[in-house]
């Protein structure tokens, strides 16, 4: 390939240095991307061909999943069993702390009672607006 076609000679009276302009020659190389543009075409065909594959055998375990779910009666697995005594202990805790809040509320009550009698029978203070005048 011959460096000097398409290239555009420097204008006359300016003197540019060979060194300059090969490495300007190398630096600003124009090459043919075929093969670059190819390869990457191709791995995007593979890429695409196994997302399928996979998906496909998703769909299909899926498909299996379900068929054989509906066969089979429904165990219970150890684990489920620890999920359902774990919600029941849960449970048995806020009803608990429910009966505890209900019971401090009606004590809260007699609480507020008490409160207004104390207050009814202490003297009445002055209120500060008046004191300043």
């Amino acid at each position: 390939m011959d460096h000097s076609e398409g290239v555009i000679q420097a204008p006359a009276g300016t003197t540019v240095p060979q060194e300059l302009l090969e490495e300007m020659l190398w630096f600003f190389r124009v090459e043919d991307a075929s093969p670059w543009n190819y390869s990457i075409f191709a791995l995007v065909g593979v890429v695409g061909v196994i997302s399928f594959i996979l998906l496909g055998r998703s769909i299909q375990a899926k498909r299996n999943q379900k068929l054989l779910g509906k066969n089979k009666p429904e165990k219970q697995t150890p684990e489920v069993q620890d999920v359902a005594e774990a919600e029941t202990r849960d449970n048995n805790k806020l009803n608990t702390l429910r009966e505890t809040l209900l019971s401090e509320n009606h004590n809260l009550g007699q609480v507020e009672i008490e409160l207004q009698e104390r207050d009814a029978s202490l003297v009445l203070l002055p209120d500060p607006q008046e004191s300043e005048t």
